[in-house]
């Protein structure tokens, strides 16, 4: 077989649908780029995954082509959402909002709730997650929840210093990856999960009681984590075998047999 020729749906690897955001800087051409951050990107190459990075579209008949060649969504860290996408004023705690953004990420993670795609969702990502299902966000925690502990070590410590324990509940698809032992993670977020979305149960907290990690009840495999692993896949194995796990299950979807998303077959206009 000639691999060069061969499209992404006759590759053994899984491909991994990761949106991507809008980077500006002096030192690029033109002054913006479509980014993911490596170390992403590098977790899912550890795992002989394709990651298949999806620019901020404003077509959803555009967005629904890459949807369509994915086998799984991995959503990413990055700022604050927008809190009119539920339902919500402004908090005075809030960050920057990337609006182009916020409206791929939770369209996408819609159509994969709606047709079960896998989902690894981590920092921001479990708080798309979340929000795509119904549910809501502490728009800044240290002045939402006074009694919570120190959550933003970014950009203050390492990405990967380790700023606190989780444990996973019991009977958790978290804790048969990872084990039921507490494990120590990194923290780079100011929010977190207030309400939880439908169709979602708790699988970790934080000894102050934020919400660290979620499942999906009735998914094939969905879960998002507030930490970020992907700063911890060569220090700790527990969060390697959760991007094992991720692998394992998207690798064995058949793309061909899913439902295609409603966007598929509508305008934009």
């Amino acid at each position: 077989m000639n691999v060069l020729a061969s499209p992404l749906s006759s590759l053994s690897m899984p491909v991994i649908g990761v949106p991507g955001y809008w980077h500006e800087s002096e030192a690029i051409l033109g002054r913006q780029a479509t980014a993911v951050p490596d170390s992403y990107i590098r977790a899912l190459l550890k795992i002989e995954a394709i990651p298949l990075i999806i620019p901020v579209l404003p077509s959803s008949q555009m967005l629904a082509q890459f949807f369509n060649m994915m086998d799984g969504l991995l959503l990413v860290g990055g700022p604050d959402l927008d809190p009119v996408h539920y339902h919500q004023a402004a908090h005075k705690g809030l960050r920057k909002v990337t609006p182009p953004r916020d409206h791929v990420e939770l369209q996408i993670s819609r159509w994969a709730l709606e047709t079960d795609l896998p989902i690894m969702a981590i920092c921001r990502g479990i708080q798309v997650l979340n929000v795509a299902a119904g549910g809501t966000l502490w728009q800044d925690i240290a002045s939402q929840q006074p009694h919570a502990a120190k959550h933003d070590y970014h950009p203050d410590y390492p990405e990967d210093f380790l700023a606190h324990t989780i444990t996973p509940l019991p009977g958790s698809r978290l804790g048969d990856i990872i084990g039921f032992e507490t494990a120590e993670v990194n923290s780079l977020h100011h929010q977190a999960i207030d309400q939880l979305g439908p169709g979602l149960r708790p699988s970790a907290y934080a000894p102050d009681g934020i919400l660290e990690a979620v499942e999906g009840v009735d998914a094939d495999w969905v879960i998002g984590v507030q930490w970020h692993p992907e700063w911890l896949v060569e220090s700790d194995p527990r969060m390697l075998a959760l991007f094992k796990a991720f692998r394992e299950v998207c690798a064995s979807r058949d793309r061909a047999m899913r439902r295609k998303p409603i966007a598929d077959t509508r305008s934009d206009n």
